[in-house]
Protein backbone atom coordinates (compact mmCIF):
# COMPACT_ATOMS: atom_id res chain seq x y z
CA UNK A 1 0.00 0.00 0.00
CA UNK A 2 1.39 3.65 -0.83
CA UNK A 3 0.46 6.72 1.03
CA UNK A 4 -2.09 7.60 -2.50
CA UNK A 5 -3.88 4.59 -1.98
CA UNK A 6 -7.93 5.15 -1.69
CA UNK A 7 -10.26 1.93 -1.69
CA UNK A 8 -13.06 3.66 -3.01
CA UNK A 9 -11.44 5.58 -5.68
CA UNK A 10 -8.86 3.15 -7.05
CA UNK A 11 -12.18 1.06 -7.86
CA UNK A 12 -13.77 0.80 -11.36
CA UNK A 13 -16.45 3.97 -11.33
CA UNK A 14 -19.28 1.87 -13.17
CA UNK A 15 -19.69 -1.02 -9.94
CA UNK A 16 -22.20 -0.78 -7.45
CA UNK A 17 -19.95 0.57 -3.80
CA UNK A 18 -23.21 0.80 -1.82
CA UNK A 19 -26.99 -0.42 -1.86
CA UNK A 20 -29.84 1.31 -0.13
CA UNK A 21 -33.70 0.22 0.03
CA UNK A 22 -34.03 3.58 -2.21
CA UNK A 23 -30.94 3.92 -4.27
CA UNK A 24 -27.71 2.12 -5.42
CA UNK A 25 -24.27 4.63 -5.45
CA UNK A 26 -21.69 3.12 -7.79
CA UNK A 27 -18.00 3.77 -6.93
CA UNK A 28 -17.97 6.76 -9.14
CA UNK A 29 -20.55 7.84 -7.33
CA UNK A 30 -19.67 7.35 -4.09
CA UNK A 31 -16.21 9.31 -4.73
CA UNK A 32 -17.93 12.07 -6.19
CA UNK A 33 -19.90 12.80 -2.93
CA UNK A 34 -16.90 11.97 -0.93
CA UNK A 35 -15.46 14.96 -2.54
CA UNK A 36 -18.00 17.19 -2.13
CA UNK A 37 -18.27 15.96 1.43
CA UNK A 38 -14.22 16.34 2.27
CA UNK A 39 -14.85 20.13 0.58
CA UNK A 40 -18.32 20.51 3.20
CA UNK A 41 -15.86 19.53 6.41
CA UNK A 42 -12.90 21.84 5.18
CA UNK A 43 -15.13 24.74 5.36
CA UNK A 44 -16.15 23.71 8.88
CA UNK A 45 -12.01 23.91 9.83
CA UNK A 46 -11.73 20.29 9.75
CA UNK A 47 -8.65 19.15 8.58
CA UNK A 48 -5.36 17.05 9.01
CA UNK A 49 -5.48 15.57 13.03
CA UNK A 50 -9.20 17.00 13.83
CA UNK A 51 -11.16 14.63 16.01
CA UNK A 52 -14.12 14.32 14.76
CA UNK A 53 -17.66 12.62 16.96
CA UNK A 54 -20.94 11.76 15.66
CA UNK A 55 -23.64 9.47 16.64
CA UNK A 56 -23.06 6.57 14.01
CA UNK A 57 -26.49 4.85 12.60
CA UNK A 58 -26.40 2.48 9.80
CA UNK A 59 -26.65 5.41 7.03
CA UNK A 60 -24.60 6.68 3.36
CA UNK A 61 -24.04 9.68 5.06
CA UNK A 62 -22.20 8.19 8.11
CA UNK A 63 -20.62 6.19 5.61
CA UNK A 64 -19.11 9.09 3.37
CA UNK A 65 -18.32 10.37 6.76
CA UNK A 66 -15.92 8.01 7.88
CA UNK A 67 -14.36 7.68 4.50
CA UNK A 68 -14.31 11.52 4.19
CA UNK A 69 -12.35 11.94 7.17
CA UNK A 70 -9.76 9.52 6.29
CA UNK A 71 -9.06 11.33 2.96
CA UNK A 72 -8.54 14.85 5.57
CA UNK A 73 -6.39 12.88 7.49
CA UNK A 74 -8.56 14.04 10.53
CA UNK A 75 -9.65 11.32 12.92
CA UNK A 76 -13.43 9.20 13.05
CA UNK A 77 -14.79 9.02 16.16
CA UNK A 78 -18.03 6.81 16.28
CA UNK A 79 -20.74 6.90 18.72
CA UNK A 80 -23.44 4.82 19.68
CA UNK A 81 -26.77 5.52 18.79
CA UNK A 82 -27.85 3.21 22.07
CA UNK A 83 -26.11 5.72 24.53
CA UNK A 84 -28.37 8.68 26.27
CA UNK A 85 -27.47 12.24 25.66
CA UNK A 86 -25.74 12.78 28.45
CA UNK A 87 -23.29 9.71 27.64
CA UNK A 88 -22.54 11.38 24.74
CA UNK A 89 -21.75 14.66 25.77
CA UNK A 90 -19.50 13.04 28.19
CA UNK A 91 -17.88 11.29 25.46
CA UNK A 92 -17.51 13.78 23.31
CA UNK A 93 -15.62 16.39 25.72
CA UNK A 94 -13.72 13.20 26.52
CA UNK A 95 -12.60 12.82 23.18
CA UNK A 96 -11.74 16.72 22.60
CA UNK A 97 -13.44 16.20 19.87
CA UNK A 98 -16.07 18.14 17.80
CA UNK A 99 -19.38 16.91 17.48
CA UNK A 100 -20.88 16.77 13.86
CA UNK A 101 -24.29 15.56 12.79
CA UNK A 102 -23.86 13.69 9.69
CA UNK A 103 -27.81 14.44 8.29
CA UNK A 104 -26.70 17.61 7.80
CA UNK A 105 -23.66 16.50 4.95
CA UNK A 106 -24.33 17.11 1.53
CA UNK A 107 -25.68 13.81 -0.54
CA UNK A 108 -26.71 15.65 -3.23
CA UNK A 109 -23.36 15.14 -6.23
CA UNK A 110 -24.90 15.97 -9.25
CA UNK A 111 -22.23 18.13 -10.71
CA UNK A 112 -19.00 17.07 -10.74
CA UNK A 113 -16.87 18.28 -8.23
CA UNK A 114 -12.44 17.14 -7.58
CA UNK A 115 -11.39 17.83 -4.17
CA UNK A 116 -7.48 16.86 -4.18
CA UNK A 117 -7.29 14.08 -1.28
CA UNK A 118 -4.21 11.62 -0.19
CA UNK A 119 -4.79 9.06 2.37
CA UNK A 120 -1.56 8.88 4.68
CA UNK A 121 -1.78 4.97 6.18
CA UNK A 122 0.42 5.75 9.12
CA UNK A 123 -2.44 8.18 10.82
CA UNK A 124 -4.86 8.24 13.64
CA UNK A 125 -7.80 7.29 11.87
CA UNK A 126 -10.25 5.94 14.52
CA UNK A 127 -10.76 6.49 18.21
CA UNK A 128 -13.80 3.31 19.35
CA UNK A 129 -14.72 2.93 22.75
CA UNK A 130 -14.47 -0.27 24.00
CA UNK A 131 -17.45 -2.20 25.45
CA UNK A 132 -16.06 -1.56 29.30
CA UNK A 133 -16.90 -5.07 30.10
CA UNK A 134 -14.30 -4.43 32.89
CA UNK A 135 -15.27 -0.98 34.23
CA UNK A 136 -14.88 2.25 32.48
CA UNK A 137 -15.03 1.92 28.63
CA UNK A 138 -11.53 2.52 26.81
CA UNK A 139 -10.60 4.44 23.48
CA UNK A 140 -9.28 2.09 21.41
CA UNK A 141 -7.04 4.01 18.90
CA UNK A 142 -6.04 2.35 15.63
CA UNK A 143 -4.61 3.68 12.17
CA UNK A 144 -5.46 3.47 8.44
CA UNK A 145 -2.98 0.67 7.96
CA UNK A 146 -4.15 -1.47 11.02
CA UNK A 147 -7.80 -1.09 8.91
CA UNK A 148 -6.64 -1.72 5.63
CA UNK A 149 -4.66 -5.32 6.51
CA UNK A 150 -7.44 -6.32 8.63
CA UNK A 151 -9.29 -6.16 5.87
CA UNK A 152 -6.47 -7.75 3.36
CA UNK A 153 -5.77 -10.14 5.34
CA UNK A 154 -9.44 -12.36 4.87
CA UNK A 155 -9.07 -12.33 1.38
CA UNK A 156 -7.56 -15.61 0.84
CA UNK A 157 -10.65 -16.72 2.58
CA UNK A 158 -13.52 -14.94 1.70
CA UNK A 159 -12.27 -14.42 -2.01
CA UNK A 160 -14.41 -11.08 -2.23
CA UNK A 161 -15.07 -9.11 -5.49
CA UNK A 162 -17.75 -7.21 -7.30
CA UNK A 163 -20.18 -9.57 -6.99
CA UNK A 164 -20.22 -9.81 -3.16
CA UNK A 165 -22.96 -8.10 -1.50
CA UNK A 166 -22.26 -7.49 2.39
CA UNK A 167 -25.00 -6.44 4.32
CA UNK A 168 -24.04 -3.97 7.30
CA UNK A 169 -25.10 -5.77 10.00
CA UNK A 170 -23.38 -4.59 12.50
CA UNK A 171 -22.81 -1.54 13.89
CA UNK A 172 -20.69 0.92 12.54
CA UNK A 173 -19.63 2.15 16.18
CA UNK A 174 -18.30 -0.97 16.58
CA UNK A 175 -15.03 -2.67 15.07
CA UNK A 176 -16.83 -5.04 13.38
CA UNK A 177 -19.19 -2.91 11.57
CA UNK A 178 -15.80 -0.78 10.17
CA UNK A 179 -14.38 -4.09 8.74
CA UNK A 180 -17.69 -5.18 6.97
CA UNK A 181 -16.74 -1.54 4.37
CA UNK A 182 -13.15 -1.61 4.45
CA UNK A 183 -12.85 -5.61 3.24
CA UNK A 184 -16.07 -4.73 1.02
CA UNK A 185 -14.89 -1.71 -0.40
CA UNK A 186 -11.03 -2.55 -0.96
CA UNK A 187 -12.13 -5.69 -2.95
CA UNK A 188 -14.89 -4.24 -5.03
CA UNK A 189 -17.98 -5.38 -3.37
CA UNK A 190 -21.44 -3.32 -2.55
CA UNK A 191 -22.18 -2.33 0.92
CA UNK A 192 -26.14 -3.21 1.73
CA UNK A 193 -28.33 -1.27 3.69
CA UNK A 194 -31.16 -3.72 3.45
CA UNK A 195 -31.85 -7.26 3.60
CA UNK A 196 -32.03 -7.98 -0.83
CA UNK A 197 -29.94 -9.57 -2.73
CA UNK A 198 -27.30 -10.29 0.34
CA UNK A 199 -24.51 -12.69 -0.04
CA UNK A 200 -22.49 -11.98 3.11
CA UNK A 201 -23.36 -11.72 6.97
CA UNK A 202 -21.54 -10.85 10.03
CA UNK A 203 -23.49 -12.04 13.21
CA UNK A 204 -23.51 -12.07 16.50
CA UNK A 205 -24.34 -15.33 17.89
CA UNK A 206 -28.14 -13.57 19.22
CA UNK A 207 -28.44 -12.20 15.54
CA UNK A 208 -28.11 -16.06 14.34
CA UNK A 209 -30.89 -16.83 16.50
CA UNK A 210 -32.97 -14.53 15.36
CA UNK A 211 -32.23 -15.07 11.78
CA UNK A 212 -33.07 -19.18 12.36
CA UNK A 213 -36.14 -18.45 13.94
CA UNK A 214 -37.74 -17.29 10.16
CA UNK A 215 -40.10 -19.53 8.90
CA UNK A 216 -39.29 -18.36 5.31
CA UNK A 217 -36.89 -19.63 3.38
CA UNK A 218 -33.23 -17.96 3.44
CA UNK A 219 -31.35 -16.32 0.92
CA UNK A 220 -29.01 -17.98 -1.09
CA UNK A 221 -25.80 -16.58 1.35
CA UNK A 222 -22.44 -17.01 0.38
CA UNK A 223 -20.70 -17.05 3.28
CA UNK A 224 -21.84 -16.16 7.36
CA UNK A 225 -18.80 -15.02 10.12
CA UNK A 226 -20.17 -15.68 13.29
CA UNK A 227 -18.41 -14.70 16.44
CA UNK A 228 -18.47 -12.13 19.18
CA UNK A 229 -19.50 -14.48 21.87
CA UNK A 230 -19.86 -17.55 23.08
CA UNK A 231 -21.52 -19.96 20.19
CA UNK A 232 -23.41 -22.55 21.52
CA UNK A 233 -22.98 -25.59 19.65
CA UNK A 234 -26.88 -26.47 19.25
CA UNK A 235 -26.90 -23.20 17.70
CA UNK A 236 -23.97 -23.87 15.02
CA UNK A 237 -25.94 -27.49 14.19
CA UNK A 238 -29.30 -26.07 13.82
CA UNK A 239 -27.30 -23.52 11.03
CA UNK A 240 -25.68 -26.35 9.53
CA UNK A 241 -29.02 -27.98 9.21
CA UNK A 242 -30.48 -25.34 7.40
CA UNK A 243 -27.35 -25.18 5.21
CA UNK A 244 -26.02 -21.86 6.31
CA UNK A 245 -22.34 -21.48 5.20
CA UNK A 246 -20.83 -20.40 8.70
CA UNK A 247 -17.65 -19.29 9.29
CA UNK A 248 -16.78 -19.28 13.18
CA UNK A 249 -14.46 -16.58 14.05
CA UNK A 250 -12.53 -14.84 16.93
CA UNK A 251 -11.81 -11.07 17.25
CA UNK A 252 -11.14 -8.21 19.55
CA UNK A 253 -11.17 -4.10 18.71
CA UNK A 254 -7.50 -4.18 19.56
CA UNK A 255 -6.61 -6.09 16.70
CA UNK A 256 -9.43 -4.98 14.12
CA UNK A 257 -11.69 -7.00 14.23
CA UNK A 258 -11.42 -10.59 12.95
CA UNK A 259 -7.98 -12.71 14.13
CA UNK A 260 -9.19 -16.13 13.25
CA UNK A 261 -11.47 -18.05 11.20
CA UNK A 262 -12.81 -21.26 10.98
CA UNK A 263 -13.57 -22.11 6.97
CA UNK A 264 -15.48 -25.52 7.56
CA UNK A 265 -16.01 -25.64 11.61
CA UNK A 266 -17.37 -29.33 12.51
CA UNK A 267 -17.31 -28.29 16.04
CA UNK A 268 -17.05 -24.63 18.43
CA UNK A 269 -13.45 -23.36 16.78
CA UNK A 270 -12.42 -20.37 16.01
CA UNK A 271 -9.77 -21.70 13.42
CA UNK A 272 -6.08 -20.31 12.53
CA UNK A 273 -4.63 -16.83 12.84
CA UNK A 274 -5.15 -14.98 9.39
CA UNK A 275 -2.10 -13.03 7.12
CA UNK A 276 -0.86 -10.22 9.62
CA UNK A 277 -1.59 -11.66 13.07
CA UNK A 278 0.06 -14.07 15.03
CA UNK A 279 -1.62 -16.02 18.15
CA UNK A 280 0.79 -17.86 21.69
CA UNK A 281 -0.80 -19.31 24.34
CA UNK A 282 0.66 -18.33 28.06
CA UNK A 283 1.79 -20.59 30.69
CA UNK A 284 -1.86 -20.03 32.21
CA UNK A 285 -3.54 -20.30 28.61
CA UNK A 286 -3.88 -16.94 28.38
CA UNK A 287 -4.33 -15.76 24.43
CA UNK A 288 -1.49 -13.45 23.33
CA UNK A 289 -1.66 -11.97 20.17
CA UNK A 290 0.67 -9.79 17.89
CA UNK A 291 0.78 -8.27 14.12
CA UNK A 292 0.26 -5.62 12.13
CA UNK A 293 -3.51 -5.17 12.46
CA UNK A 294 -2.93 -4.47 16.34
CA UNK A 295 -4.26 -1.59 17.62
CA UNK A 296 -1.92 1.70 18.22
CA UNK A 297 -3.39 1.79 21.75
CA UNK A 298 -5.55 3.01 24.01
CA UNK A 299 -6.36 6.86 24.49
CA UNK A 300 -3.30 8.09 26.80
CA UNK A 301 -1.64 4.74 26.71
CA UNK A 302 0.14 4.00 23.65
CA UNK A 303 0.61 0.12 23.31
CA UNK A 304 4.86 -0.78 23.29
CA UNK A 305 6.17 -3.68 21.09
CA UNK A 306 5.09 -7.47 21.98
CA UNK A 307 2.87 -9.54 22.80
CA UNK A 308 -0.60 -8.05 24.09
CA UNK A 309 -2.81 -9.86 26.35
CA UNK A 310 -6.34 -10.26 25.64
CA UNK A 311 -7.35 -11.61 28.71
CA UNK A 312 -9.14 -14.80 26.95
CA UNK A 313 -8.38 -18.04 27.64
CA UNK A 314 -8.27 -20.95 24.86
CA UNK A 315 -6.14 -24.16 24.00
CA UNK A 316 -4.78 -25.52 20.44
CA UNK A 317 -6.50 -28.93 18.85
CA UNK A 318 -4.52 -31.37 17.57
CA UNK A 319 -5.30 -30.23 14.18
CA UNK A 320 -3.87 -26.35 15.42
CA UNK A 321 -7.34 -25.08 15.44
CA UNK A 322 -7.78 -22.89 18.57
CA UNK A 323 -10.36 -23.51 21.02
CA UNK A 324 -12.07 -20.32 22.94
CA UNK A 325 -12.30 -21.43 27.02
CA UNK A 326 -13.64 -18.32 28.64
CA UNK A 327 -12.74 -15.20 29.72
CA UNK A 328 -9.76 -14.61 32.52
CA UNK A 329 -11.54 -12.20 34.55
CA UNK A 330 -14.96 -14.29 34.65
CA UNK A 331 -13.42 -17.16 36.76
CA UNK A 332 -14.62 -17.08 40.26
CA UNK A 333 -13.66 -19.46 43.55
CA UNK A 334 -15.99 -21.84 45.34
CA UNK A 335 -15.08 -23.33 48.01
CA UNK A 336 -11.04 -22.89 46.84
CA UNK A 337 -11.81 -24.77 43.14
CA UNK A 338 -11.66 -22.25 40.41
CA UNK A 339 -14.58 -22.14 37.93
CA UNK A 340 -14.90 -21.47 34.62
CA UNK A 341 -18.52 -20.08 33.73
CA UNK A 342 -17.98 -20.85 30.23
CA UNK A 343 -17.17 -24.47 30.66
CA UNK A 344 -20.78 -24.93 32.85
CA UNK A 345 -22.19 -22.44 29.74
CA UNK A 346 -20.92 -25.37 27.26
CA UNK A 347 -21.79 -28.55 29.49
CA UNK A 348 -25.29 -26.75 29.39
CA UNK A 349 -25.72 -26.27 25.83
CA UNK A 350 -24.52 -29.76 25.49
CA UNK A 351 -27.93 -31.00 26.55
CA UNK A 352 -31.38 -31.19 24.19
CA UNK A 353 -33.18 -28.00 23.75
CA UNK A 354 -31.06 -25.65 25.57
CA UNK A 355 -30.37 -23.40 22.43
CA UNK A 356 -28.52 -20.63 25.15
CA UNK A 357 -26.51 -20.43 28.36
CA UNK A 358 -24.98 -18.09 30.69
CA UNK A 359 -23.78 -18.38 34.14
CA UNK A 360 -22.31 -16.32 36.44
CA UNK A 361 -21.84 -16.70 40.37
CA UNK A 362 -23.38 -15.69 43.32
CA UNK A 363 -22.10 -14.59 47.00
CA UNK A 364 -22.40 -17.77 49.00
CA UNK A 365 -22.02 -17.78 52.95
CA UNK A 366 -20.29 -21.10 52.84
CA UNK A 367 -18.75 -21.31 49.71
CA UNK A 368 -17.79 -17.77 48.84
CA UNK A 369 -19.54 -17.73 45.86
CA UNK A 370 -21.76 -20.51 43.68
CA UNK A 371 -22.95 -20.92 39.99
CA UNK A 372 -26.45 -19.71 38.95
CA UNK A 373 -27.73 -20.52 35.12
CA UNK A 374 -30.15 -18.20 32.44
CA UNK A 375 -31.22 -20.57 30.05
CA UNK A 376 -33.10 -20.47 27.09
CA UNK A 377 -35.17 -23.82 27.10
CA UNK A 378 -36.76 -24.52 23.95
CA UNK A 379 -38.24 -27.70 25.42
CA UNK A 380 -39.38 -25.54 28.69
CA UNK A 381 -39.56 -28.95 30.70
CA UNK A 382 -36.25 -28.43 32.05
CA UNK A 383 -36.29 -27.92 36.28
CA UNK A 384 -32.81 -27.29 38.44
CA UNK A 385 -33.54 -30.96 40.02
CA UNK A 386 -33.43 -32.13 36.19
CA UNK A 387 -30.43 -29.74 34.88
CA UNK A 388 -28.11 -30.98 37.92
CA UNK A 389 -28.77 -34.95 36.81
CA UNK A 390 -28.09 -34.08 33.21
CA UNK A 391 -25.21 -32.50 34.17
CA UNK A 392 -24.05 -35.67 36.44
CA UNK A 393 -21.46 -36.78 34.20
CA UNK A 394 -20.03 -33.41 32.35
CA UNK A 395 -19.39 -32.01 35.74
CA UNK A 396 -18.18 -32.16 39.31
CA UNK A 397 -21.14 -31.28 41.83
CA UNK A 398 -19.57 -28.11 42.73
CA UNK A 399 -19.74 -26.62 39.09
CA UNK A 400 -23.55 -27.65 39.00
CA UNK A 401 -26.22 -24.67 39.34
CA UNK A 402 -27.57 -23.81 42.50
CA UNK A 403 -30.13 -21.54 40.38
CA UNK A 404 -32.07 -21.35 36.87
CA UNK A 405 -33.69 -18.16 35.65
CA UNK A 406 -34.73 -17.11 31.85
CA UNK A 407 -32.60 -15.96 29.83
CA UNK A 408 -35.04 -13.16 28.54
CA UNK A 409 -37.29 -10.77 30.23
CA UNK A 410 -39.87 -9.66 27.60
CA UNK A 411 -38.00 -10.05 25.15
CA UNK A 412 -35.35 -8.76 25.82
CA UNK A 413 -31.37 -10.10 27.11
CA UNK A 414 -31.01 -10.12 30.42
CA UNK A 415 -27.12 -9.65 30.52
Amino acid sequence: MTENFCPIASQPSHVNALITPEFSWTYGDLDNRLHHVCHHLQIQGICAGSRVAFIAHPTPQVILLFFALFRLKAVACPLSFREPPHVIISRVHTLQALLIDPATLPLDASSPFHFFSTVDESCLATCLFTSGSTGTPKIAQHTLRNHFLSAQGTQEVLCLDDRTRWQLSLPLFHVGGLAILFRTFLHGGAVVLNHKSTTHLSLVPTQLMRLLQQEQPLPDYSCILLGGATIPPLLLKQAFERGLPIMTTYGMTEMSSMITVAKQPTTVHVGTPLPFREIQLSSSGEILVRGETLFIGYEGHPHHEGWFATKDLGRFTDEGHLEMLGRKDRLFISGGENIQPEEIERALCSLPGIVAAYVRSVPDPEFGHRPVAHLLDTTKKYTLASVQEALRDLLPAFKHPIALYPYFFNGKKLF
